[in-house]
């Protein structure tokens, strides 16, 4: 798995972060990322699956590492907002990473099962140690309970994640093709 040479070239996606219509398609991403977190599915009061990073993905494909990681930092604070959640920084700089990364490895890159893995273990490794981190931070819960209880839910997420992931990248992918023939 080889990242693009267009994925490291950060001076041009924030010239073409610039632009109206890519400013609009990270406001309606940042959008969907808003309407994806209502749509957890909830398995036990400790397992759900989450679909809102989808939206950070599609910002990476979209955009590279830097639109990923606008719509993944803005869209957790308009969530926060939306939903009337207390702020904390460091969800959004999580989620700001996992669009940044998954940014990395999807952008101007043909979707494959090892690049959806890749970015299922992104959000798997930022889950475990940064989500850890925050909670501690915030609620004193002793750190190793954290990281075991955080692990096991992690772990079995990263499976389903993968499927999802892979999934969706098919599908952006041919809609992007389709929709916007100037960003082959």
């Amino acid at each position: 798995m080889q990242i693009s040479k267009e994925a490291l070239d950060f001076r041009g996606q924030l010239d073409n972060l610039r632009k109206v219509p890519n400013l609009c398609m990270c406001g309606l991403l940042i959008a969907l990322y808003v309407v994806l977190s209502f749509c957890n599915i909830v398995l036990s009061s400790t397992l759900e699956i989450r679909i809102g990073f989808l939206a950070f993905i599609a910002a990476g494909m979209i955009g590279g590492p830097v639109m990923g990681f606008t719509v993944g930092f803005l869209g957790d604070m308009l969530n926060c907002l939306v939903r009337g959640f207390a702020y904390f920084p460091g969800f959004s700089l999580s989620y700001a990473l996992v669009g940044a990364l998954c940014g990395l490895i999807l952008y101007k890159a043909k979707a494959t099962k090892l690049r959806a893995a890749g970015c299922a273990f992104v959000e798997y490794l930022i889950s475990i140690t940064l989500t850890s981190l925050w909670l501690y931070l915030m609620y004193g819960t002793p750190l190793q309970v954290l990281l075991t209880s955080r692990l096991i839910k992690c772990t079995l997420n990263f499976f389903v994640n993968i499927v999802i992931i892979y999934i969706f990248i098919e599908a952006f992918q041919k809609i992007i093709r389709a929709a916007l023939p100037a960003r082959r």
